[in-house]
């Protein structure tokens, strides 16, 4: 089980960096071969949403938004509140970050991040997670090891 931290996504989707985009594309490929659940906290779709329309129109967006949401489990705000606030007061995380953090807790799977600080923030929470640009290699591992073969 993975959440896959909306920077992921957005290195995948949108090709602002090269060296993020390509390691996205080929984190993308490899768990695409493996019916890996997938969950995402509740403000997921809202967060996604907002960076991809700054690059595409609306209704591209919605396109997007309904083929990802085809792949995810949706983790209602009710279910997160009470760990992402324990989380923020461990980690003094930004409040996006807690709940993807939480996600990964309640749903005790790994997260996937390109975002340094959240990946810190995880580890200090007692989740396993990866900073895909340091650890692509390392993540597609754990994966392998935890019994969910890829390719």
């Amino acid at each position: 089980m993975i959440v896959i931290d909306t920077s992921v996504f957005i290195d995948y989707l949108i090709k602002f960096d090269d060296k993020k985009h390509k390691i996205a594309k080929n984190f993308f490929n490899e768990i695409s071969k493996k019916d890996f659940i997938l969950y995402e906290p509740f403000l997921f779709e809202i967060e996604l949403s907002g960076v991809l329309r700054r690059k595409y129109d609306e209704s591209v967006v919605k396109e997007i938004i309904d083929e990802v949401n085809k792949k995810v489990n949706i983790i209602e705000e009710e279910e997160l509140h009470e760990v992402a606030l324990n989380i923020s007061l461990k980690t003094g995380c930004r409040a996006i970050d807690s709940y993807f953090i939480a996600t990964a807790k309640i749903t005790d799977s790994i997260l996937i991040t390109t975002d340094k600080v959240m990946a810190a923030n995880s580890k200090k929470s007692d989740i396993t997670s990866y900073y895909l640009i340091d650890e692509i290699k390392e993540a597609i591992e754990y994966l392998k090891k935890e019994g969910v073969p890829i390719g």
